[in-house]
């Protein structure tokens, strides 16, 4: 660390102090600023746990722990640095959203908000995509029932015009025995008798 940066961090935590020795454990508006500007600004570790060691002080346990959360990953190895983009970016891939949101857990927990704020949003655009291709299928299917619905209509509507009914019995025809075939004895028989 640079002695300018330690200087600026002595100077803040002394005024820091002196400004707020009435306001223990209360988060003052200007206490707050600091928290989230030291949060999202500061990319230092030492100057992290300072803030962090400042913050206990004046009865700010869960911002102090919050602190020393980014100290930590801030100051990771560069090969877990590496092993967590990795799996980062496997969860922007992935399509599995119970996993994508254990990650994003994960990531809150380890004070990268910008990443799990990243991965809920591909989380809620797979949710979005799922529910857009379930609607396509129910449309489609209602599409389809009523086709068949309407088929079965038509097809009772027209079973009554294609069925075979008696003729009526206007002139005899309707009552016309159907033709039998006659043996060639009886023919023989009646010609016989003729002569």
């Amino acid at each position: 660390m640079d002695p300018l940066t330690i200087l600026l961090v002595g100077t803040g935590a002394l005024v820091f102090r002196e400004m707020n020795k009435k306001d223990y454990g209360v988060l003052t508006p200007s206490r707050d600023e600091r928290y989230r500007n030291a949060m999202e600004y500061c990319h230092q570790p030492d100057a992290l746990i300072e803030e962090a060691r400042l913050f206990t002080e004046y009865g700010l346990k869960a911002q102090a722990a919050m602190l020393k959360r980014r100290a930590e990953w801030r100051g990771r190895p560069a090969e877990l640095k590496q092993a967590h983009e990795e799996v980062y970016q496997k969860a922007l891939k992935s399509e599995n959203i119970e996993a994508i949101l254990e990650v994003a857990f994960a990531f809150e927990g380890w004070t990268a908000t910008k990443k799990a704020s990243a991965l809920r949003e591909h989380v809620r655009v797979i949710q979005e995509k799922m529910m857009a291709e379930i609607a396509q299928k129910a449309a489609e299917a209602a599409e389809a029932e009523e086709k068949a619905y309407d088929a079965a209509k038509w097809s009772k509507d027209h079973q009554e015009s294609l069925e075979v009914k008696p003729a009526k019995k206007s002139n005899g025809a309707g009552t016309a025995k159907p033709f039998v075939p006659v043996e060639d004895t009886e023919i023989q028989e009646s010609v016989v008798d003729d002569t």
